[in-house]
Parts: C-alpha cells; sequence; structure tokens
C-alpha cells in the first residue's frame, strides 16, 4: 500500500473518531458510508489492533485508537502545514505559523514581532492563540498549533521546552510609596503589604510564593486574579502591591506605578519554546522563533529580559 493510500486511511479514522458516527464522517469526507468501513477495517487490518468498538447504538476507540488518534492527528496536521507552507512558493519563503503563548509575552514582545517580521516577510501569516499553562500545553501536544511560548518548563514527556530568556519580577508599588521612593524591595518587605496575587497554579503565583518562603512568611493574598492587567489596576487602585514582571513599562507609567527590583536577588521565571519532542520545526516557525529572540535582546531593559 503506498503512503498516500495510508494517509487516506488514517484521516477517514480521525474523521471517525472524532464525530463518533460512520454516517457522519462519511457526509463530511463524501464518501459512502460502506467505504468509510472499508477503509477503516484496512487500516486495522494493516496495524493489526482493533482501533475502534462498533456496537450497534455508537463507535467508541479502543485503548490503541486513543493513542493512535493524537499521532494521527498531529500526522495529519503536520503533513496539511508541510504542503500549506511550500505549496507554489520557490524560493520566497512563506506560509503560516499558528503557536499558543502566554499573556505576558502575548502583550509585551509579540506585537513588535509581529511588526518585523510584516515589514520584513509579509506573505509569512501568523496566527496568535492566547492561553495559560493547560491550554498552550493542550494545544501543542495534539498538534492545534505549531509551537507554544510561555513560562512552562514542567512539559509532559511528549513535549520539550528550549529556554529563551528569563523574565524578571519586580515588586510594583505607587509611585509615591516608600518602598519605591528607596528604590530597592527585599523579601521581608512583603509582610507589611496588601498583596495583590496572580490565582493559585499561575507561574506568577508560585514566583511570589518563592520569594515569601524565603522570608518565612505565607502569601495570604487580599485579592486574587488571572491577568496582570487586573493586578496592575488594582494597585493603581491603592488596594495594595503586587509581584510581576514588567509586562507593560507605558501601562506602568500612565497608572503612575513603578517596578522595583528586589535587593541581592534575581527573581524571574524562563520562557521558553514548547514544542512536540522528535517533530522538525518548519521553516516558518523557525523565522518566528528567531524574530522572538531578537526582539528579546532588543528591548531587554525595556521589559527587563535576562537573555
Amino acid at each position: 500500500m503506498q503512503d498516500r493510500q495510508i494517509i487516506g486511511l488514517i484521516a477517514t479514522f480521525v474523521a471517525v473518531a472524532e464525530l463518533g458516527s460512520f454516517k457522519r464522517a462519511a457526509e463530511v469526507i463524501g464518501r459512502s458510508p460502506s467505504a468509510v468501513t472499508t477503509q477503516i477495517n484496512q487500516l486495522e487490518e494493516l496495524l493489526g489492533v482493533r482501533l475502534l468498538v462498533r456496537t450497534t447504538r455508537n463507535v467508541r476507540l479502543s485503548s490503541a485508537g486513543e493513542q493512535f488518534l493524537g499521532r494521527g492527528r498531529r500526522l495529519l496536521n503536520e503533513t496539511e502545514r508541510l504542503i500549506r507552507d511550500f505549496r507554489g512558493q520557490g524560493d520566497k519563503l512563506a506560509g503560516k505559523v499558528e503557536l499558543s503563548v502566554s499573556p505576558t509575552i502575548a502583550v509585551s514582545l509579540v506585537p513588535k514581532v509581529l511588526h518585523l517580521l510584516s515589514d520584513e516577510h509579509p506573505d509569512v501569516k501568523i496566527t496568535l492563540y492566547e492561553g495559560l499553562r493547560d491550554d498552550v500545553l493542550n494545544s501543542v501536544e495534539r498538534g492545534a498549533v505549531d509551537f507554544g511560548i510561555g513560562p512552562y518548563a514542567d512539559v509532559p514527556q511528549s513535549l520539550s521546552f528550549e529556554r529563551i530568556f528569563e523574565q524578571l519580577f519586580h515588586l510594583i508599588l505607587p509611585e509615591k510609596h516608600p518602598i519605591a521612593r528607596r528604590g530597592f524591595a527585599t523579601p521581608a518587605d512583603l509582610h507589611g503589604l496588601d498583596l495583590l496575587c496572580a490565582s493559585t497554579g499561575a507561574t506568577a503565583r508560585a514566583v511570589l510564593e518563592e520569594i515569601a518562603r524565603d522570608a518565612g512568611l505565607t502569601v495570604i493574598p487580599r485579592y486574587e486574579t488571572l491577568q496582570y492587567p487586573t493586578l496592575y489596576a488594582l494597585v493603581a487602585g491603592g488596594l495594595g502591591a503586587t509581584v510581576m514582571p514588567v509586562v507593560d513599562p507605558n501601562f506602568l507609567a500612565a497608572s503612575r506605578l513603578v517596578a522595583v527590583p528586589f535587593q541581592g536577588r534575581k527573581v524571574s521565571r524562563t520562557i521558553g519554546i514548547i514544542s512536540r519532542r522528535g517533530e522538525p520545526i518548519t521553516a516558518v516557525s523557525q523565522l518566528f522563533i528567531r524574530a522572538i529572540q531578537e526582539t528579546a535582546l532588543r528591548y531587554r531593559d525595556h521589559f527587563q529580559l535576562s537573555v
């Protein structure tokens, strides 16, 4: 059996598995139900395992089918991207990049990267999905995006994490606060502050809790929220202080806030590229990755990054 025939069998299996019905899959891919059944039988015979369990009422995946579905999806997605990126392009670099990125990177570095690429490579199309840890890792793992960017180094076995820079954390305070006038902070300063925190499970919260532990403190937040703009707004409203990266220096200045560094220690988290282990990165994806590395280096002082 030729490779392209095998790809067709896999595509039919993925359609049946996702739709849960031979009939609905046949309607979607434009074949008869009997042809779909024949293709599934051929795939199972080729593999020597049962992928689908059929009953009179429904179709469900076997344990082997569940494993095959994930890898089959990734194969089809990568095949589609490969053809899309190179069809008719000749020597001109073009194509599409789809990526999932953490919020603080999405609003700081990514706009500058997009501006750079739109000028130098107008034929490269970029689709951006913003998400927290589970969203980013799941979308990369199932092949919904080409890669991810974020502070999520503890990836599952199927993924890899490659560092690109460190995102430094500061104590965010109103500009007239005594600690702000002093010009530096210590972990002990957290004891006397109303803390505004990222929600439990967020990497920013883990950074804050590590600082507090070093000072023998327990974090008892006054308010918790997921997004950094809300934390900044609460600080600007006089409700306390937070420990976060310098995501938007202009927003800080406009809100009369300052980012105070911690004295004698580097408080940071590692930002990296999250990709599927063993799967090559496409040329257009490599272009984006190089662009974000160059942008981080160029704007390291502006966003307080350690490259």
